[in-house]
């Protein structure tokens, strides 16, 4: 089943792939147009099976090459032209080899499967509106915003292809608007470290991500949307950046969104911003050639250069781990998010979550083989710059447990860890407000359950992939509760005649009222992957990480049982 990743992925490129730029059709100088600050955009086609509009490209940062590579996503320069989104590459993205089946170890450059009219480029940052023609006319609105982020293990993906957003609206009746952005990945959008905070911007893909947020603020009246109904929503690594979105400052700026869609939150601890993070800075300087230039060197060496870094480093990783992703940074991502959500420290005018796992999310990123060494290699690299941590986790996750099998071993630490303990901070995080899942069809393996949230008949993943007679029936059900939730914060509204009342999760040891999207349709179940005695030793390791290595941010210190070294915010400020 490993092998399911890049099946999954390439395919999804290969739906995402540009499609040659065809002549206009007769009415094509009909079609609408709208006036931006930094220019006016025509829409791309007129879907008329689904009676939408669909404008493409929407430039809504400035390239990020030159002195704006590492950096936070600057404005846009005017254009004086009329632009039809004929123009939007994909940025610059690769597969991790360790997550490729047997035989396969190096990364493969997934931008040939992305040649085409667009291609990779990393001048990349646009953006895809999805409007109904009635919100268009005014006959409706303004209408409810989703805003997708794609997931991708913070190393490939894009805006395209099974993102595409006529099912979401299709599904919503013409009642939503759809908004899809690109953000850069890897090490163009994730470096991070002492360096990058005095001389970049770490977490670059995240500000992309929130500049997107912010130009939906600014401009989504435009198109007959409402900015006070915005729903973000994302899988993987894109439910892992809305975590951090949810905890962003430290809860003490206001939310840009008013209810969130969050599947699958990849999440790995990336907190020793002056060790483990520095050396992952040095490590990409040192193999794209600028082991003494830092980082301006780095800002000056190709495309090419830079990617080729990337995978080189990617492929020395141990375990099935991508490498890049959010980190402590002290400002955006001022402390791990669990601890956030722990806290309270939130962002405010959060309304309500729809908060999901699968029922197996760990069994694609586990090594098919492993010994004690890989195990020890694995907690090494994320968890060994804290010795009293990595000591804890070794005993945790002892192999006698798992009766000697090394792979269920690594298997538990990865679900725990990097998945489904996040379901529980979250709902922590913002009791009362969250509706949790858990989707188990067809054994529930990571990323299943996108086929249901884009399903149409026919097209995209459902034509790609054999689904049992009665996918359809589940998959539209299932989508309802996600449009509901959109559409008024609650997934109940406006659900399908084939579901269940769904209510909000009840907190407690284990978490109650879970919704089971399995074989049989829905259910409500007590979520056994998220129990406390699972996710409290994650969020304690967490917290004694943060404090033995001094990165807590002064005044919000998580108390933890492991015994404290000096100060424990001796490092926040770098």
């Amino acid at each position: 089943m490993k092998s399911l990743l890049p099946l999954l992925a390439l395919a999804a490129l290969a739906l995402a792939a540009p499609q040659q730029q065809q002549q206009p059709p007769k009415w094509y100088a009909g079609l609408p147009t709208v006036k931006l600050p930094n220019g006016e955009w025509q829409a791309a086609k007129y879907d008329t099976a689904n009676d939408l509009y669909v404008f493409k490209n929407i430039r809504f940062a400035a390239p990020p090459v030159g002195r704006l590579r590492f950096a936070k996503p600057a404005p846009p320069a005017p254009n004086t032209t009329l632009q039809l989104g004929a123009y939007g590459p994909s940025c610059p993205q690769s597969v991790p080899g360790g997550l490729l089946p047997g035989g396969l170890t190096s990364s493969i450059d997934v931008g040939s499967f992305l040649a085409g009219a667009a291609g990779v480029s990393e001048d990349c940052l646009f953006l895809d509106v999805y409007v109904p023609a009635k919100a268009w006319s005014r006959e409706v609105g303004p209408l409810p915003v989703v805003n997708w982020i794609y997931g991708g293990a913070y190393l490939l993906g894009n805006k395209e292809g099974q993102y595409d957003g006529t099912p979401v609206v299709r599904a919503s009746g013409g009642n939503l608007i759809y908004v899809a952005g690109n953000y850069r990945l890897g090490a163009f959008g994730f470096l991070a470290g002492e360096t990058m905070e005095k001389s970049g911007a770490p977490n670059a893909g995240l500000w992309d991500q929130r500049a997107v947020l912010e130009w939906i603020q600014a401009n989504i009246g435009l198109f007959n949307g409402d900015p006070g109904a915005v729903s973000v929503w994302g899988e993987s690594a894109g439910a892992g950046s809305i975590l951090h979105h949810l905890t962003a400052f430290g809860g003490t700026k206001p939310a840009l969104f008013k209810r969130a869609v969050a599947q699958s939150m990849a999440y790995d601890a990336q907190i020793d911003r002056k060790g483990q993070l520095e050396k992952q800075f040095q490590e990409i300087a040192k193999l794209a050639g600028c082991a003494t230039g830092g980082i301006e060197c780095l800002r000056g060496v190709s495309t090419a250069a830079l990617k080729a870094a990337q995978d080189k480093y990617i492929n020395t990783l141990p375990g099935g781990k991508p490498g890049f992703g959010p980190a402590v940074d002290g400002d955006l991502v001022r402390q791990m998010p669990p601890l956030e959500l722990a806290s309270g420290n939130v962002a405010k005018g959060v309304e309500s979550i729809i908060n999901s796992h699968t029922s197996d999310e760990a069994k694609m990123f586990t090594p098919a083989k492993a010994t004690d060494s890989t195990f020890t290699a694995v907690t090494e690299h994320y968890f060994g710059t804290y010795p009293p941590v990595k000591a804890a986790i070794a005993k945790k996750y002892d192999v006698g447990r798992f009766g000697g099998d090394q792979v269920a071993r690594i298997h538990d630490m990865f679900q725990f860890s990097t998945f489904t303990c996040s379901s529980r901070f979250v709902s922590e995080g913002f009791k009362g407000k969250t509706y949790n899942v858990q989707y188990s069809r067809g054994g529930g393996m990571h990323g299943s359950d996108i086929a249901a949230d884009f399903y149409v008949p026919k097209t995209g993943l459902a034509a790609l992939f054999t689904t049992d007679r009665t996918f359809g029936d589940f998959a539209t059900n299932y989508q309802s509760y996600l449009i509901s939730h959109a559409r008024s914060g609650d997934p109940n509204k406006f659900r399908g005649n084939g579901t269940i009342a769904w209510p909000a999760v009840t907190w407690g040891p284990t978490l109650k009222n879970v919704l089971d999207a399995g074989d049989k349709g829905f259910a409500l179940i007590e979520d056994p992957v998220t129990k406390e005695g699972d996710c409290e030793f994650w969020k304690d390791a967490f917290a004694g990480m943060t404090s033995g290595l001094g990165f807590a941010p002064p005044g919000a210190v998580v108390q933890s049982s492991y015994p404290p070294k000096g100060n424990p915010s001796a490092n926040y400020k770098l």
